[in-house]
């Protein structure tokens, strides 16, 4: 079953949605609400993810940027059960080096829903994120 779902995650997706959950709510859009961003998993077990602001093009030439306007990382992926691992080897946000960022996969048709393993804020709420993707290329 896990090879089935590695062959159908191969190829490119574009961002169609972000949203950050707290307690089970919608709290935010965390890249606004038309943020963009780009999702790649390759044959060779490679895969890597950027996001950023729509408005992202407006920054000033060499400046520095948060992770709240642009990240990325990427690295080794597998999967198992329901899950994808993202084994982070490169990253923009130093923290999550060396790290596996675990994604809950659902199927909404042909569209690609990854949900974030909740944590607790320092509130004491649970976050999540909800990372909804389209395949924007055809798989070779």
């Amino acid at each position: 079953m896990s090879q089935e779902i590695v062959e159908k995650l191969i190829g490119v997706w574009e961002l169609q949605d972000w949203r950050s959950v707290r307690n089970g709510e919608f709290y935010s859009f965390p890249m606004g609400e038309d943020g963009k961003g780009q999702l790649i998993y390759t044959r060779e077990g490679m895969m890597s993810g950027f996001l950023m602001r729509a408005d992202f093009g407006d920054e000033p030439a060499r400046s520095d940027t948060s992770a709240k306007k642009s990240l990325s990382y990427g690295g080794r992926f597998y999967v198992k059960g329901d899950e994808v691992f993202h084994e982070v080897s490169l990253s923009t946000i130093p923290e999550w080096l060396g790290t596996d960022l675990i994604r809950t996969i659902i199927w909404q048709g042909d569209n690609l829903l990854l949900k974030t393993t909740p944590q607790k804020g320092r509130d004491g709420a649970e976050y999540s994120n909800e990372l909804l993707w389209k395949r924007s290329a055809p798989v070779y």
